[in-house]
């Protein structure tokens, strides 16, 4: 076998081959890169270590000894079963560390050598994936696979697995499984895996001191529907946990029992939610009370835009003329293409698209305007080649004005939708908002239509959420949330809060958690979306010229002199950035620690209840599957799975 390197002669060296020579004697210099390559083929000829925990079931298969789990080898490589026993048994791990680690050493001096060698490439991987939470010790290789595939389902629709494609693709990927009805795989759905996840609920519900329940429905255009109930709770250690407690798929039949479904939303629960625990109750505007306003704040603003549209006549016929000309181009694709000629070639723009009218979208009308209006220029050169709706110059001026005061409102109800946002954030938005109309009724008087609209706008902020400055709710989250404090209180609203705060405390046991390592993390808001955000720069103009009262509570309770002096404390400290968590802020500051029950307990509530939109959205194969045959208790179950594998970023896959 050639030897690379050097090779030197001596004169009269008389040093044993074997031992190497640094002379020139004609024998071989030694050359430990090679006796390293030696060394490795030598290793990868002796069978592995590994092989005293495994038996080898057939060429593909290999079955621990110790726990009898099963794991495919259909590369022939031992890396899967040295990953098993890492985790799953460390002490026999520990036995093959020598083995690793001299291959390491080998790895190293190679790569150092001789950097371009294949044998350089040598990688031992010794991580595994994230297991399943609802996964236990005590399970069958086939048993995980029908598991596994019925957790998939929760994604897909039961056709999914009877398509040829699929099936051809488990037969060349193992054999041996067999696909079962679907009748198998929802049995293990909504009986085993919703067990688990059943107690897992109960578990997590137990963990937290106080908790918000939230009711949401929604509703499609086919009789179709979702009836949920959620809760939000801060754990301690004021980790935010969201969990989703009550599924319901609404059918045909069950909506007509719609108000019997809502009453025995919380009743029926199967979960164990203790009556003390319950903060509050946010419903959105189809679970309200009857004759109530919503809970929700984000339906509450959806029904001021939608009122102040309705009351405006010439904005309506304005967005009428919009619909035509989305519905022109919707209707012939060749007036779409000749429009898209138009963007590209004679504006040498980039082609944008229309934005259809949906009803069931509180802001369509409004994001239909803005389309339209974007695409200006090229509408403006379309209809005069064709006949087509007109707009005249000043209606471009009020769809544009239009835009701007929807802005604030849309960017409000985008942060208000988001579920880690709580109510501490719905009086300043509400300020924010309140401003931003404001300036608009005097900027925009030269337009009639807008200048009214934007009057009528702010007209039904004021009356719909003229509840938060009495609601002790809202004020006392807004008072915790060290982004805001009494930012946006009079002089009465900080005497509620100071009085509500002794009151609480005189009930709430002392919390005796050590402190945690003071983290900084910021959520999930970018700088850049910041300064286009005409809202949070609103927002931003109030806290800075605004000054936080620093004077400390003055109550008739005059024996508490200790906790006044710990709000006074409070109320002194600089108020965070507003991108900050206010969880990371309270858990870092243990002296405050007398304050964690209570805090727990007012920013647990969410600004909105929105939460079956999205899921609704998400699971249109559910319903497909129900018009199939699925049961609608069987998916409501997999509707509850999934949601919460949602909120927990589980891969259910």
């Amino acid at each position: 076998m050639a030897i690379d390197g050097p090779i030197d002669s001596c004169q009269g060296c008389r040093t044993l081959p074997q031992n190497g020579c640094r002379g020139g004697c004609g024998h071989p210099q030694k050359n430990v890169q090679f006796e390293n390559y030696q060394r490795i083929a030598a290793m990868s000829k002796k069978k592995s270590n590994v092989w005293q925990y495994f038996y080898k079931t057939s060429g593909t298969v290999a079955t621990c000894l110790l726990c009898n789990r099963n794991y495919s080898r259909r590369g022939r490589g031992t890396t899967c079963l040295r990953n098993h026993l890492k985790s799953k048994h460390p002490p026999e791990f520990l036995s093959l560390s020598g083995d690793i680690k001299y291959l390491d050493l080998v790895k190293t001096e190679i790569s150092i050598g001789s950097p371009q060698h294949p044998t350089a490439q040598l990688e031992l991987n010794l991580h595994e994936t994230d297991s399943d939470p609802l996964d236990t010790e005590d399970i069958s290789y086939s048993k995980r696979c029908n598991e596994k595939l019925a957790l998939m389902l929760l994604n897909h629709s039961f056709e999914f697995i009877e398509g040829p494609g699929f099936v051809n693709f488990i037969r060349a990927l193992q054999p041996r499984y067999t696909i079962q009805p679907r009748s198998y795989y929802e049995k293990i759905l909504c009986e085993d895996i919703h067990r688990k996840m059943h107690q897992h609920l109960q578990q997590q519900v137990g963990l937290l001191d106080a908790i918000s329940l939230s009711t949401s429905l929604w509703r499609g255009d086919k009789g179709e529907g979702l009836l949920s109930l959620s809760c939000s709770g801060i754990s301690r250690d004021f980790q935010n946990h969201r969990l989703m407690l009550k599924c319901e798929a609404l059918n045909y039949e069950s909506t007509s029992k719609l108000a019997c479904c809502i009453r025995d939303l919380v009743p029926s629960l199967a979960i164990e939610v203790p009556k003390e625990k319950i903060h509050c109750v946010i419903r959105d505007e189809m679970t309200a009370l009857p004759g109530s306003l919503p809970d929700c704040s984000v339906h509450r603003l959806q029904m001021c835009v939608r009122f102040a549209l309705q009351s405006n006549e010439l904005l309506q016929n304005l967005s009428s003329k919009c619909k035509q000309i989305v519905d022109h181009f919707a209707s012939s694709k060749m007036a779409n293409d000749h429009l898209k000629f138009i963007q590209e070639i004679r504006l040498t723009r980039d082609p944008c698209t229309l934005t259809p009218y949906d009803p069931f979208q509180w802001n369509s009308a409004f994001q239909m305007m803005s389309s339209v209006f974007r695409m200006k220029d090229a509408l403006s050169l379309y209809c005069e080649e064709y006949s087509l709706v007109q707009i005249y110059p000043d209606e471009w001026i009020e769809i544009d004005l239009c835009s701007k005061v929807m802005q604030p409102c849309e960017e409000t109800i985008k942060i208000w939708s988001n579920p880690s946002t709580t109510t501490s954030s719905v009086i300043p938005l509400v300020a924010a908002l309140r401003d931003s109309l404001r300036t608009d009724v005097h900027n925009f008087v030269s337009s009639v239509t807008i200048c009214s609209f934007a009057r009528k706008l702010l007209e039904e902020l004021e009356m719909k959420f003229a509840h938060i400055t009495s609601d002790i709710k809202f004020l006392m989250a807004t008072y915790l949330d060290p982004r805001y404090k009494q930012a946006f209180f009079t002089e009465r609203e900080e005497q509620l809060v100071a009085n509500e705060v002794l009151l609480q405390l005189a009930g709430v046991p002392e919390d005796c958690n050590g402190q945690p390592p003071l983290k900084i993390i910021k959520v999930s808001s970018t700088s850049s979306q910041k300064n286009e955000s005409k809202i949070d720069s609103i927002l931003d103009s109030i806290l800075t010229t605004g000054t936080t009262n620093t004077q400390q509570p003055n109550t008739s309770m005059g024996s508490q002199s200790q906790i006044k002096n710990l709000l006074y404390l409070y109320n002194s400290e600089p108020r965070i950035d507003r991108n900050m968590d206010p969880l990371i802020w309270w858990r870092s500051n243990i002296k405050y620690i007398s304050l964690y029950g209570i805090v727990r307990k007012f920013l647990s509530a969410p600004a909105a209840s929105v939460v079956s939109e999205g899921l609704f959205r998400k699971s249109a194969h559910l319903y497909s599957d129900m018009r199939a045959g699925l049961s609608p208790e069987s998916a409501s179950k997999m509707l509850l799975m999934k949601s919460n594998f949602s909120f927990s970023n589980s891969d259910i896959n």
